[in-house]
Formats: C-alpha cells, structure tokens, sequence
C-alpha cells in the first residue's frame, strides 16, 4: 500500500513540474499575446472608448505569477471625448500616462483569462509621467468622477483587490483649465496605495482615496517661482495622507531672489521685502482635490512651527505713488481667487523681525518678536460664513526685543471688510527701554540712555483712514540722546543742546501710577493712504507715547 502512495505521489509531483516547465519556457507565447489583448480591451470598455493602451511587451512568469509590461502608454481618444462631451459625459479629469515598466505579482492565468474577479499582490510602477487635465464641466457637479469607476468596469469584472500599489519617481504635471490653463509640475514624487478594493461596497466609500484604505503621497524638493519672479518658493518634502486627508510639509520657505540690494533694485517703489523659513507645517483635514481644481481651500486646522518671518523696508526708495487703501489683512482674504475655510491657524515658536533702512542715518533698525505662540481663528472669505461668525481674530503672545513679555488680540470685521473695521488690544509688560536703543538711534536719530516701561497698555479702533483708542505707559528713568547723522563718515554725531532741551524741558523723567500722566490718554491718527495697516498701528500709539513722554493730555 505505501508503495502505491509513492507512486501517486510521485506522478503527482512529475505532472506538477511539467506544467511548471512548461509555464515557465511557453508561458510568455502561448499568454502574451492574449494578456496585451485582453488588457487592452479592459481599459476601452472601462474607460467607455476614452483611452487607448499601447504596450511593448508583455513578459509572464506564471511559476512566480508575475507579469511585467514595458513600455506603456494609456493616451486619450480625442475624438471619442468629443463624442463623449457632447452627449455630456465626458470626466472632469483627463489622463495622459506613461510608463517605463510596471510588474504586476500575484497573478494567475485565470485572473486575465476566465476569472470575474481579479485579486493581486502588489503592483510596482516605474518612472511614470501623468499629464493630468482637468476641465470642469457643468453637468458633472452632483459627484467626483471617480465614483463611476465601478460602473464602469463592472461589466468586465466582479471586483478587484490588490494589497500593494507602488507608484516610483513619478513626473506630474497639472493643467487647470479652470484657472488659465495654470500648469503646476512636480518631480520625484512616491505614491503608495495600500488595499485597494474596487467593487460595489467601495465605490461610494468616501473613507477611502482611489479605493485604497491607506494612501501616502511623498513630493520632494519642490521649486517654484512665484509673485513676479521675486520670490523662490520652496519646500524639501511634503507627505500626504490622502485617506486621513492630513499633510506634513517639512523645510517650507519663501526667498526673495538675490540679496537686499539686488531685491531693491528690481522694484521702482518701496515695497516690503519678505524672507520666510518655517521648519514644519502640519495640514488636517486639508480637501486636497478642491484645491489642486482651484475649487476652495478649506482645511481644519493648520500648525506652523519653529520658523522665521524676516520683513525688510528699503525706505531709500520712492514711495508707492498709489493708495494702499484695500490692502488690510482681511481685506487681502477677501481678494483670495478661490473660497477660503480654516478654522484655525496656529503658530508655535515663530519669530519675526522687522527691519528698516532709514535714508537719513543710513542705517538699519529692527524690532524682533520672538517665540511667537497663537492662532488665526475664522479665516474665511465666504460670505455665507459671516453669518455664523464675522471676526477673523490673531490672538498671540511673544517675547518683545528678547526682554518683555507681550500678548496681542487684532480683530478684522469680515462683514465690514470693504471700510476696513478693525480693532487691536496690545500690553507689554516690564522693559528695559535700552533694548531699543540701536533701533531708536537707526530710525528716530536718539539713543536711550536709561528708561524702564512698566506697562504699555493700548486698544486702537480703527478704518481704512484712520485709527482711535486710547493708551496708557507707566515708565521711570527716562533719558536720551539726540543724534544727528555725519555726512562725511555715514556715522551717528550726538546732539548736546538738543538732549538737554530734550531731557530737562520736553520729556518727562518718569511717572507713576498715581500722577496724572498716567492715565489713559486718547489717541488718534489720519493714516497716510501711501502706507500700511501696521504703520497705522504704529502711528497711532506713537501718538499716544509722545503725549505721556511730555506731559500732555
């Protein structure tokens, strides 16, 4: 009896490696040619005449149940999308692709040539180049393109599953012809697709993104110029989580092209210059699909951290010879070519300093807000918001000159942004004014010598033309310089007349809580319409500074 079992089971084996030989040495043969047809009718009847599927070769190895295509291109029938568009049922999206190879493992002969269903291990693609194009049209509103995939093919199989798609150094390129044609390129970018299930219970899935439950896309080194070739937009990655609908962007930053001098002299009027470095900036719940269309932005939340906003003012250029009457922060959302909707906007540990050559001392002063921790509440452009709530609102606290605590609450009226409604309430607490000296002596011609501000108290009302409140200063130990800038050496000459009149008749030495220059004094201020919002902001507690240094009511 056991030699009979030896012996069926060694015919059994005999039998098996024959047809594994066979498969082996006949397989791309007798199969090639059959899965190249087959494959090709696949992508007509599923894409409804639309695509086209060119192919080198098709190579299968049925023993590792692998089948590896070379040479792919999957290209739109013009005339068919004609067709399709004037019985209106074109897509939205149009795909232009090629491939250097893609390896499919996990197949059998059955999976292409008898089965319904077809279920794969792991797809690689490689080097692949997607010209995508999206168009809007009108008739396709009610639901994303995607949705009819199912449909689709659902007449050619039961239902399709692959554990593991692997898109590799992937060349994309967006046309938006619902934005002028604006083209968006991307190099080196890694997609992973992980179980992906297209059949009836996946297809109206919105958990899911291409029918896969979990999707990861990789961007590296990302260029672009933006805002009239000044400035090199820049980021090393960004990874997406498509099915979280989260983003991580690491190494972000916005560089003006050349240095300070070369940015100067490529604009004719003054104008801020901008140098931004944000280490990581973290996106939840971002609508990534709407806004690569141009469709809105809306995201729930966005956390930027540990960064740096350098802004230079080249005051030895001509003034901007038009009103900057419009150019408020809310007033540049609502300018936005696109609906805006973030909830929230958090910064945590951002620096920013400010900077400013003065034609007259030829010198550069900076004010610097350091470990910047706050959030942008409501920022919204959509009218149908304001109903809920009408406040975009900064509230945030810094480190003054590295010396003083300081907390800011900026209020911008979205219904009222055309007259420009705004409200500040700032407070900084306990500085050593000598901090401010070289920025003192750069901008205003006077050294601080001594002075300690206990408290700075403001809250400020204001439009597009002007600005109101009222501010309180409690200080002590008030002494200054005059300067006066020397022709010949571009050096600082101190002005001992002028600092005496300055110290012993104009300015108060000190106050205190009880005096009566330590009460609130009212503030008010006519904006130059040649500036901006924040020089108003300046302006107008300058005025209320000037009061209480000298006595005034």
């Amino acid at each position: 009896m056991k030699k009979k079992w030896l012996f069926f089971i060694t015919i059994i084996i005999a039998v098996f490696a024959v047809v594994m030989i066979y498969f082996k040495t006949r397989g791309n043969k007798d199969f090639g040619p059959i899965v190249k047809t087959k494959l090709q009718q696949l992508v007509t009847d599923g894409s409804n005449g639309l695509y086209h599927l060119q192919l080198d070769s098709v190579h299968i190895d049925l023993v590792k149940g692998q089948i590896r295509l070379s040479n792919i291109i999957l290209m739109v029938d013009s005339s068919r999308l004609k067709e399709l568009d004037s019985m209106k049922h074109a897509p939205n999206d149009i795909f232009n692709i090629q491939l250097k190879a893609l390896t499919v493992s996990g197949i059998g002969p059955g999976d292409i040539l008898d089965k319904k269903n077809i279920d794969l291990n792991d797809i690689i693609i490689e080097h692949p180049v997607v010209e995508f194009f999206h168009h809007k049209r009108d008739y396709n509103y009610t639901e994303p393109d995607s949705i009819n995939l199912y449909r689709r093919i659902q007449k050619s199989i039961g239902h399709f599953s692959l554990n593991d798609l692997q898109l590799n150094e992937v060349s994309f390129s967006y046309h938006n012809f619902a934005n002028k044609n604006i083209v968006t390129r991307f190099k080196d970018i890694s997609i992973s697709l992980k179980n992906i299930l297209i059949d009836s219970s996946t297809q109206y899935d919105s958990s899911r993104f291409l029918y896969a439950k979990d999707a990861l896309i990789l961007l590296r080194d990302y260029n672009i110029t933006i805002s009239n070739n000044l400035y090199a937009f820049h980021f090393d990655s960004a990874i997406l989580n498509a099915t979280s609908h989260e983003m991580n962007l690491k190494a972000l930053s916005i560089k003006p092209k050349g240095n300070k001098n070369d940015f100067s002299k490529k604009v004719p009027y003054y104008t801020d210059r901008y140098d931004v470095d944000i280490s990581h900036a973290f996106i939840k719940n971002i609508d990534w699909y709407r806004l690569l269309n141009g469709e809105i932005f809306t995201a729930q939340q966005i956390k930027l951290s540990n960064g740096i906003v350098e802004v230079f003012a080249d005051r030895t250029l001509p003034p901007f010879p038009k009103s900057k009457v419009g150019n408020y922060p809310q007033q540049l959302l609502m300018k936005i070519n696109m609906p805006v909707y973030i909830p929230k906007i958090e910064t945590d540990n951002i620096k920013v300093v400010y900077k400013e050559l003065n034609p007259k001392s030829k010198k550069t002063g900076e004010l610097v807000f350091d470990n910047i921790n706050g959030a942008f509440k409501n920022v919204t452009n959509q009218k149908a918001m304001f109903r809920k709530n009408n406040i975009l609102e900064l509230n945030a606290r810094a480190s003054f000159m590295d010396a003083a605590p300081m907390q800011a609450i900026f209020k911008f009226n979205l219904s009222e942004s055309d007259k420009g409604a705004f409200s500040v309430d700032a407070e900084i607490d306990s500085l050593d004014a000598r901090k401010l000296t070289n920025t003192t002596a750069a901008l205003g011609l006077f050294e601080i010598n001594s002075a300690r501000i206990n408290k700075l108290i403001a809250h400020i009302n204001g439009n597009n033309y002007q600005a109101k409140g009222t501010l309180q200063l409690i200080y002590d130990s008030l002494k200054i310089t005059a300067l006066k800038p020397e022709d010949k050496t571009g050096n600082l000459k101190k002005r001992g007349f002028i600092s005496f009149i300055a110290n012993n008749i104009i300015l108060q030495e000190s106050n205190t809580v009880k005096d009566d220059n330590a009460d609130l004094k009212k503030i008010n201020y006519q904006r130059d319409i040649h500036k901006s919002f924040f020089n108003l902001i300046w302006k107008t507690m300058l005025d209320g500074i000037k009061k209480t240094v000298q006595g005034k009511d």
